[in-house]
């Protein structure tokens, strides 16, 4: 899908589960929202495999897509949130979703989880799970899904078509056998100072290094 410049697709808490979530779950014909988000298994795919199946190209790092409930159990409402790497796991309180207008009722669910590769290596990936809660949760067929990445600006490039072409900086490092590499406190606070120093360096300052 391709966007104006300038585009940016923003919608509030309120407007992903008072319509969009609506539309998916309560109406027969569901084209106009299928056309801008996709539905995918989020947990078949890694995180970093998720930009490619968005049908909207994004260069802010997130977004967004349509999923079944799958519960983990086959009962309660305990969603199955494991993939081949890791797994999502909710972090804090979930938060709810109240319409603004009118009698301000609540509608809908948000919850916050992040992506981790074991118990204590967590990644800079984030999703916001949206659940709709104006009717019968037996009709709820589908969640939406907000995906972030977290980590430090990286470069994109959107390839033709529907689908997102990522550099490798979004895939998470792996040393040469194959294991997560994390670096240590330390290491980022030394490589911190020292970025900050090179800023600090005036242009005069550049310029009398290569002319001395």
């Amino acid at each position: 899908m391709v966007n104006p410049v300038g585009f940016r697709f923003r919608p509030t808490d309120e407007e992903i589960v008072d319509y969009y979530l609506r539309v998916k779950n309560l109406e027969s014909d569901t084209s106009h929202v299928d056309e801008v988000i996709s539905t995918v298994d989020i947990c078949s795919l890694e995180p970093w495999n998720l930009p490619s199946q968005s049908m909207i190209k994004s260069s802010d790092e997130v977004w967004h897509f349509f999923g079944r409930k799958e519960n983990k159990y086959n009962r309660g409402d305990r969603q199955m949130r494991k993939t081949k790497s890791g797994f999502w796991k909710k972090t804090g309180v979930t938060i709810n979703i109240m319409r603004k207008r009118g009698n301000r009722e609540k509608i809908g669910e948000k919850k916050v989880l992040m992506f981790y590769f074991n118990k204590s290596l967590k990644s800079d990936w984030v999703m916001h799970e949206y659940h709709a809660t104006f009717s019968s949760p037996n009709m709820m067929t589908y969640t939406l899904c907000k995906v972030k990445f977290k980590g430090e600006s990286r470069e994109i490039s959107v390839s033709s078509g529907s689908g997102i072409e990522l550099t490798h900086s979004l895939i998470p490092h792996t040393n040469d056998f194959g294991v997560f590499s994390v670096e240590t406190e330390e290491e980022t606070q030394l490589e911190d100072a020292v970025r900050r120093a090179i800023n600090n360096i005036s242009t005069d300052d550049w310029n009398s290094l290569f002319t001395e």
